[in-house]
C-alpha cells in the first residue's frame, strides 16, 4: 500500500517485486480479483504504471537466470538521463528457503550488478550520483548468531559496506542496511 500513497510528484519512483513464477502469477491474480475490486482507483494507478510494483519472475537459486533479470531491470533503464539515482534491494525472508551458498553468491550477484548499472548509466556529468543500497530482515550466510563482526565480513566479501546490523530472534534474525562499495 505505501507505494500507491506517494502522491508527490517530486519523485521517479519504479519499484520492481522479484518472485518465483508461481507466486508472480498467484499475486497477479489475488490483485485483479481481490485489491482491484475493493480499491478501484488503485487499478486506475497500476494501468497508468502498467503494473505497481512491477512483478518479475525470479529463482534466485539459478544465479544466472537472477542476473539477467536484475541486469534487465538496472543495465536497460533510462538513468542516463536523470541526476541522481538510487537503487535500494530489500531482501526479506528470502534467503532463509535459498540452497546453501546461494545466499552469498546471491549478494555478491547484486552488487556487481549494481556497480555495472552505475558504469553503464554513467555521463560525464561529474554531479550525477548513482547509489545503491541494500535493506535487509533474512538470514544471511556465514554470520552465525548475532555476530556483527562476522556481517561486516560476510558483506564486504561481498561487495558490500554494512552501515547498520541487528540481530533478532527467529528464522530471518539478521536485520539491517548496507551500501554498494
Amino acid at each position: 500500500n505505501a507505494f500507491f500513497n506517494i502522491t508527490s510528484t517530486n519523485y521517479d519512483l519504479e519499484a520492481y517485486e522479484l518472485d518465483l513464477p508461481e507466486v508472480v502469477s498467484a499475486k497477479r491474480k489475488l490483485l485483479s480479483s481481490r485489491l482491484f475490486h475493493r480499491r478501484p482507483w488503485l487499478q486506475r494507478k497500476a494501468n497508468d504504471n502498467d503494473e505497481y510494483p512491477k512483478l518479475k519472475e525470479a529463482n534466485f537459486n539459478d544465479l544466472n537466470a537472477t542476473r539477467k533479470v536484475l541486469e534487465g531491470i538496472l543495465m536497460n533503464d533510462n538513468d542516463a538521463e536523470r541526476e541522481d539515482v538510487t537503487n535500494i534491494i530489500l531482501f526479506e525472508g528470502v534467503m532463509i528457503y535459498l540452497d546453501e551458498s546461494v545466499p552469498h553468491a546471491l549478494l555478491e550477484l547484486c552488487s556487481d550488478v549494481l556497480r555495472k548499472s552505475r558504469t553503464a548509466n554513467s555521463n560525464t556529468s561529474s554531479s550525477k550520483a548513482t547509489l545503491g543500497y541494500l535493506c535487509f530482515a533474512d538470514r544471511l550466510e556465514n554470520i552465525p548468531g548475532g555476530d556483527e563482526d562476522a556481517a561486516h565480513v560476510e558483506m564486504e566479501s561481498t561487495g558490500w559496506e554494512l552501515v547498520d546490523f541487528l540481530s533478532k530472534p527467529g528464522l530471518a534474525r539478521h536485520m539491517g542496511v548496507a551500501r554498494i562499495v
